[in-house]
Order: structure tokens, then C-alpha cells, then sequence
């Protein structure tokens, strides 16, 4: 297959928008959020056009096949285009998508009142499904699963849509909010571009986790970077709150500690390597300089020790032999000292 006939996620966009759109298309990849997207901006392309447009959907695991074919030989009354959606391409078993393959191959694209469009969440495309009839008149979209600069583009992307700024270090709390998935990204996008309206603030920090939480003061990043900056007290503080509060499982604490005692020991490993330190894909820069900090104020002997304070906290929070309050105010504590 040539590289050239499978288009990305912006290629396919951009293509919308300009009405270069084709009769039928195969979506494959593992964001299902991102085959949402494309679906909504072909209906919102159609509608400006008023285009009158009947879709039907149907899922590859109860593939209801003859409705299916009545529908892709069947144009409604008074509609334009019959829109066919096979959502879940890769569940369907192998005679049915025999039947399915045949039948797409004996279907006309020569008029404009057909459209399909075939959705797989598999990595790859799927193996036995013939591209005769789409390499002929459609085209193959690739969407695979974003890695944190892809998304960190698509957020800034998103807010320049919105017509509202975002800083670096509210994207990079973002994705670490949402661990990087793309529909609760989106959501938490709406939820704070309904709170700041027409207004003209800048989503920064601040903003982000107050939106989210409700309260500022007592949100898990400020916590693990009060450990990682040896402040005892503020530490100590900001996880009573986050324990009172219930947002959180003391096994996520420990996770989110786990990971910041981690990143810090890396900056002490490498503390004079630019290139590390520059920051990469996963971390912008300004993480790596605070990082770099706080892997000053601790020895290569007291990191390596963490390590094993963290996995006895661990061993106590999941027998239960204290109260996960009191192991994750003594491993604070044995940290910092």
C-alpha cells in the first residue's frame, strides 16, 4: 500500500473544511475520540452546506446485516445523502465480513448520494478487509493514540479554536489530570471555556486546578512538589487536605509521590546532560528546571532510600496494617527528615 494514500488526523480535518470529501473511508486507530471528531466536523461541514443527510450506524459486533444492506440500496425520501456509519470494524467475524467486503465491492460511488464510512479501533488495518473499493474512490485515515507532544499540540489547538490562551504549565497539568486522555481532555476543555465565558483570562494552573477541584490549596501537585522541595510542614498540610477531601485513593498518593521521588532521582543521575535536561516529549522544560531543583536538595543515598520507604508504605496501605493516614504522614516524614 502506498504511504501517501493513508492520511493523519490533520490531513483528514483540513480536508473537511475545504469539502474535499470523499464517498467512503476507512478510519483505523486506537483513539475512538478522534473518530468521534471527524463523524461531528462531516456533520458540521454538511449541515453549513445544508446538505439533508440520513445517517445510520451500525456496530461490528451485532452487525445486523440485512438491515444494513437495505439501508446502503434503500435512499429515504427527501434526504440527499445516506450516510452509512460501521462503527467497530475489527469485531466482526470472518464470514460477515466476507459478505460485507463483496457487498461494498458491488456498491457505485459514481453518484453523490452514498457515503461510508468504516471505523476500526485496532492499531492496525484489518487484515481481511479488501481495499479495492476505497483505494478506488476514498481514502485510508490513520488515528492512532496521541503520545503527550501530539496532545499537548492538540490542546493548544483546541484553545486557539476557543479563541482562549492556555499556558505550558497548564497543559502539562492537564494531561497528568487526565493521564493523557483525550476525551476527558476535551471535557475539562468545555467545562473550563463555559466558566471563563467571553471573558479574557489566561488558563494557567491556577485556573486549571481550581476549575477542577474547586480549591486550589489542596491539589496532589502542589503536595509532591512541597516533598520534593523538602518542606515538611507544607507537605504535611496539603495531604491532610487531600486525605479529608476523598479526592483522591491513598494508593494514588503514593503513585504520584512514587513518580516525583522517580523524576528526581533521573535529574540527580544526569544533573549536567543538556539534552535530558532540556526537556523531551513527555516533559517540558519548565518541569525539568524544578525538577533539577529539587534533585538538589537531596543526596544519591537519601533518593535510593525513599525507594524503599515508598515500597513499605506500599506493603502497609494494601494490608492494612495502619491507617492509610498515619503510613503516608510517616513516609512524608522519612523522606524529607
Amino acid at each position: 500500500m502506498e504511504k501517501q494514500r493513508i492520511l493523519d488526523y490533520n490531513t483528514m480535518i483540513k480536508e473537511i473544511e475545504r469539502n474535499i470529501i470523499k464517498p467512503i473511508y476507512l478510519i483505523y486507530g486506537e483513539e475512538d475520540y478522534l473518530h468521534k471528531i471527524v463523524l461531528d466536523k462531516l456533520r458540521e461541514q454538511f449541515s453549513r452546506q445544508k446538505k439533508l443527510v440520513n445517517y445510520e450506524i451500525f456496530y461490528g459486533e451485532k452487525l445486523d446485516f440485512s438491515r444494513l444492506v437495505n439501508s446502503l440500496q434503500t435512499l429515504p425520501l427527501g434526504v440527499g445523502v445516506q450516510c452509512i456509519v460501521i462503527r467497530e470494524l475489527e469485531k466482526i467475524k470472518s464470514p460477515l465480513m466476507q459478505k460485507l467486503i463483496s457487498m461494498i465491492d458491488r456498491l457505485s460511488f459514481n453518484y453523490n448520494n452514498l457515503m461510508v464510512l468504516l471505523f476500526s479501533n485496532g492499531k492496525r488495518i484489518p487484515s481481511n478487509f479488501s481495499m479495492e473499493k476505497i483505494t478506488k474512490y476514498g481514502a485510508i485515515v490513520s488515528l492512532p493514540k496521541m503520545n503527550a507532544s501530539q496532545t499537548r499540540l492538540w490542546i493548544k489547538m483546541r484553545c486557539q479554536e476557543a479563541k482562549t490562551e492556555i499556558d505550558e504549565e497548564a497543559i502539562y497539568y492537564l494531561q497528568r489530570i487526565t493521564e493523557n486522555d483525550l476525551a476527558l481532555i476535551s471535557n475539562e476543555l468545555e467545562k473550563l471555556f463555559c466558566y471563563l465565558g467571553d471573558s479574557n483570562i489566561k488558563i494557567d494552573k491556577e485556573v486549571l486546578i481550581e476549575n477542577i477541584y474547586g480549591i486550589q490549596e489542596g491539589n496532589i501537585f502542589d503536595f509532591v512538589d512541597a516533598v520534593g522541595e523538602r518542606k515538611g510542614d507544607k507537605a504535611l498540610s496539603l495531604l491532610k487536605m487531600l486525605m479529608d477531601s476523598n479526592e483522591y485513593h491513598p494508593l494514588q498518593i503514593l503513585a504520584m509521590l512514587n513518580r516525583q521521588i522517580r523524576l528526581i532521582f533521573q535529574k540527580k543521575l544526569s544533573p549536567n546532560n543538556y539534552k535530558k535536561n532540556k526537556g523531551d516529549k513527555s516533559l517540558p522544560y519548565f518541569v525539568v528546571k524544578k525538577l533539577i531543583t529539587q534533585s538538589q536538595r537531596y543526596k544519591m543515598g537519601e533518593l535510593k532510600r525513599a525507594f524503599h520507604y515508598l515500597l513499605d508504605a506500599e506493603i502497609s496501605l494494601k494490608t492494612g496494617c495502619l491507617l492509610p493516614d498515619i503510613v503516608l504522614e510517616q513516609l512524608v516524614i522519612k523522606i524529607i527528615k
